[in-house]
């Protein structure tokens, strides 16, 4: 069939969503847009703004029922499909969640959401947030939102829904059609004159119901004659505008006609949510550790070698160019991706357990950089030695605390990531030294300014990590942090020199409005412990202390626990903050040095 673009209705491509007509298929990511961008995408279908193209590929017959479709989101899959929605999936979702309210959560929320029109903005032509929303614990049905039509009157505020309900008195009719709704309508702008500009009348109102449901967007469809690896690579390279495909999206599309789907069958249907947890991201690392083992590159531009049957050129270690394909089918593919799956969780393991040889991120908001996992997976999938090996366990000790300290990995990092796993590999089959580990020395580790390290970077991160290895006991409890111990009760990085303090000796805090949010002032405690503290001072709480376990020495062995000193237990009896942060940061670093077994260089 010819291919020659053309308009349609949001009415009328609605319709085609609701009735299944118009699929997704499982190539293509889920629906991401977030509430605000669907407020926006009606505000400009108010204004008639051009909202882009609508990219659809009609479907045979047999290609309908045999493939595997999805529906758009909200919607359900009644009958056999007609076009698949290549570009334009997010619009339309987006469109379809805010007219027909489906029951289902918004997605990556818990939540219901109802969208709102307020009237008497777009009257007044105001459509700068003319278009709101609500969340809900629970669906709200029509007949729910109906019940609160006399305040629509008084608000000017409308549900959105209102433009694909039906009249109760007649299901086949349009409830903006309704007697029911003309009479809320005028009672609405008697209500109202005050606040419209003159001469509204009841059509002018039916105008914007009808300015979007009649919004026309551009289509233009792909023939039915088209192959579906034509389909995946057009789909993977239109999407210049709009939210940016990534690279997992892409591979996504690019590996569907080897058999393989991605999203679907492989990420889907990894029942690893604690892995899933630590980044959003996570699918694209999987596919970077894979890469990383398969050719020690991991950017895009290499991950796209990974598709079956894909020619590459390499180099070989005389520079002498070959051509080599990585991955020979979808078997092979799905095998490697199983693999990552594993050596990404042992990675998970290693960063997030509290053992003799891990790292001690024990909530995710402590991991200093997530994208470390594809780096520390690979390495033990090309390591084929002893992971008991005291060398190898000492050299990704020293690797590991090096990386997450020096902040390397906190910016674009696939170069970073790609140069240490080459090293690896280098010690692995040769034993040469992995230039990172003989970095971290006693200039480097004396060079960290610490008490300019605040929540959120990579440095802050890896010291509370460091807090929770050392058996850091809670204050109050006794108990050591981050262990099984704690499974019901909340813990979390709190300031020991309380941010709200009262009564300090300007004399002895003068740097304290400064680094009073460093990580020099911070530590692991349960919730429970920081609120009972609130703004005591040190002095204050210490007493408390004494009086629990009965004698200093057993508060200054808590203490130790925290890296806090005998002399920096001192300087908190004495309220002294200035000289208590720059003894606690000798004790941190003097605490990596041993930690770390570095040696001193004469």
């Amino acid at each position: 069939m010819a291919e020659n673009p053309g308009t349609d209705k949001v009415e009328d491509l609605l319709k085609n969503v609701h009735g299944g007509s118009y699929v997704i298929p499982y190539f293509q990511r889920g629906f991401e847009w977030q509430p605000s961008m669907v407020c926006d995408l009606i505000e400009s279908t108010l204004q008639n703004y051009y909202a882009g193209l609508i990219l659809l590929w009609e479907l045979n017959p047999e290609e309908a029922q045999n493939e595997e479709w999805d529906p758009v989101w909200g919607a359900e899959l009644k009958s056999t499909p007609d076009k698949a929605i290549l570009d334009g999936q997010q619009r339309l979702a987006s469109l379809y969640c805010a007219i027909y309210n489906p029951k289902k959560p918004f997605p990556n929320r818990r939540s219901y959401h109802v969208f709102f029109l307020s009237l008497n903005k777009v009257l007044n032509e105001d459509y700068e947030e003319a278009i709101t929303y609500k969340y809900y614990s629970t669906h709200q049905s029509w007949e729910q939102i109906r019940k609160d039509k006399d305040n629509w009157a008084e608000t000017g505020i409308i549900p959105i829904s209102i433009l694909s309900a039906k009249d109760p008195a007649n299901p086949n009719q349009k409830y903006i059609d309704s007697t029911e709704f003309e009479n809320w309508l005028n009672g609405y702008l008697n209500k109202n004159r005050d606040k419209l500009p003159e001469g509204i009348t009841t059509h002018k109102v039916y105008k914007v119901f009808n300015g979007i449901l009649n919004y026309n967007f551009v289509f233009y469809p792909l023939s039915s004659d088209r192959s579906s690896p034509d389909i995946c690579n057009i789909f993977a390279r239109v999407n210049a505008k709009g939210m940016k495909l990534s690279t997992f999206d892409l591979m996504n599309a690019f590996l569907y006609p080897k058999g393989v789907k991605l999203r679907k069958e492989l990420w889907e249907n990894l029942y690893n949510e604690l892995l899933k947890d630590v980044d959003t991201n996570m699918n694209e690392y999987l596919l970077k550790l894979i890469s990383l083992v398969k050719q020690n590159y991991c950017s895009s531009k290499y991950i796209y070698n990974l598709i079956p049957g894909e020619k590459t050129i390499r180099k070989n270690e005389y520079g002498k160019k070959y051509e080599e394909i990585l991955v020979k089918d979808g078997e092979e593919f799905k095998n490697l991706w199983k693999d990552a799956c594993k050596y990404a969780e042992k990675s998970r393991g290693i960063i997030m357990n509290t053992g003799d040889a891990d790292f001690g991120a024990i909530k995710t908001d402590y991991i200093p950089n997530t994208t470390i996992v594809p780096v520390l997976g690979a390495i033990p999938w090309e390591y084929k030695g002893d992971p008991d090996d005291t060398n190898f366990k000492d050299n990704l000790k020293k690797w590991y605390w090096s990386a997450v300290l020096s902040e390397d990995y906190s910016g674009s990092s696939d170069s970073v990531m790609a140069k240490d796993f080459r090293d690896w590999k280098e010690w692995i089959n040769n034993e040469k030294g992995i230039e990172r580990i003989n970095r971290i020395n006693h200039e480097f580790v004396d060079g960290l300014d610490l008490k300019s390290v605040k929540k959120g970077s990579a440095r802050y991160n890896a010291i509370i990590c460091i807090l929770a290895l050392n058996d850091a006991k809670d204050f109050y409890k006794g108990r050591i942090v981050g262990t099984g111990d704690y499974l019901n009760e909340k813990i979390n990085d709190h300031h020991i020199f309380p941010k709200q303090v009262k009564g300090l000796d300007p004399e002895k805090s003068k740097t304290f409005n400064d680094i009073r949010d460093s990580v020099i002032n911070r530590t692991l405690l349960l919730d429970e412990t920081n609120n009972r503290i609130k703004s005591k001072k040190p002095s204050q709480y210490i007493a408390e202390m004494t009086d629990k376990y009965g004698n200093d020495d057993e508060v200054k062995s808590i203490l130790k626990g925290h890296l806090i000193t005998e002399r920096a237990f001192e300087y908190m009896k004495e309220d002294h903050f200035d000289n208590f942060v720059i003894e606690r940061e000798k004790a941190i670093k003097q605490h990596i040095i041993s930690k770390l077994k570095i040696r001193n260089q004469e």
